[in-house]
């Protein structure tokens, strides 16, 4: 029984078990070195695939970056291109000879509404800003003083017309003018106000003009005569005397005389009176040119064409006033 159980058992051989075992460490590396082998070359695809994809990207994203900046670029500038097509740049120049004062756009822009230049906005400017850059010259004033009193006289013959300036502007402005140019009106004009007394001489030596003040309003103007420089006096001055035709020193007949003042440096009075005439000796006259009017020639006296001294002489009196300034 025990022999029969022997014959039935199937023994495997050892050396047959040993070289299945060598088969299979043989083996096992190859397959796991072909496996590798084949699947490197997907991953390296796929890999560079993604790399390759990256650096596309990467590229494509600098080129957008680019093209987006020129572009930006290129609106910017037709922007300005636009702005300046679209939006005038102004300049206003509002002078007086040789003083300009210059109104640059971003001070005109905000006197600008719905296209048209704001009347109350440029107005109130004018007050704040153009007046008194003006009146820093043509403004001042100076006090004159002499032993009778003293009075206020404006330094400037010249007195601007600030009126008109609005409407010079404005009509520049929407003739589609961009650098708009504006001179100043002005007239000459006396150097006091007119209330210094109810009536009253005045004598601008500047201007060689004499101003006839009644009621605080200037009634006429005579053009002079006066005196040289070094010769002329300034102040307040009564009138003290008058005289039809008096006489001066060699013979020379004053018209219409009224005197003012006497000068104790040529010891004599100095008046307002007509052109001087003296006589000739064949028993004619000499009579001083009217082309003297307008020019200092006297040394004191203030003269005037005969018709303007018999004026004076029947307007005024003695303690009449009479104001002299430069």
């Amino acid at each position: 029984m025990q022999e029969q159980n022997q014959k039935n058992e199937f023994v495997i051989p050892s050396w047959l078990l040993f070289a299945v075992l060598g088969i299979w460490i043989i083996a096992i590396p190859v397959i796991v070195l072909t496996y590798g082998k084949t699947k490197t070359p997907v991953s390296t695809s796929e890999i560079l695939g993604v790399q390759t994809e990256e650096v596309k990207v990467e590229e494509k994203t600098e080129i957008d970056t680019v093209l987006e900046e020129e572009k930006s670029a290129e609106q910017e500038v037709k922007g300005v291109s636009k702005l300046a097509i679209g939006s005038p740049v102004y300049t206003i120049n509002i002078c007086k000879d040789k003083l300009c004062y210059y109104i640059y756009d971003e001070e005109v822009q905000p006197m600008i509404e719905n296209g048209a230049l704001d009347k109350e906005r440029f107005e109130k400017y004018l007050e704040e800003k153009i007046k008194p850059f003006f009146q820093e010259k043509y403004g001042q004033t100076v006090v004159v003083k002499s032993s009778k009193g003293e009075f206020v006289s404006k330094l400037a013959d010249e007195e601007i017309n600030y009126s008109n300036i609005y409407d010079k502007v404005n009509s520049s402005f929407i003739s589609n003018f961009n650098n708009i140019w504006i001179d100043l009106d002005y007239k000459i004009t006396a150097g006091t106000d007119g209330k210094y007394a109810q009536k009253y001489i005045e004598v601008d030596n500047s201007q060689q003009r004499l101003y006839v003040w009644k009621g605080g309003k200037i009634e006429k103007e005579i053009l002079l005569s006066g005196p040289k420089y070094g010769w002329q006096v300034y102040g307040v001055f009564p009138i003290v005397d008058k005289g039809m035709e008096p006489i001066a020193p060699g013979g020379k007949y004053m018209p219409y005389w009224m005197a003012f003042y006497y000068s104790k440096k040529q010891n004599s009075w100095y008046g307002l009176h007509g052109l001087i005439w003296m006589k000739t000796e064949d028993g004619g006259r000499w009579i001083e040119p009217e082309t003297n009017i307008g020019q200092r020639k006297s040394t004191g006296c203030i003269r005037m064409v005969v018709a303007d001294a018999k004026y004076l002489y029947e307007n005024f009196e003695k303690g009449d006033i009479v104001l002299i300034h430069e």
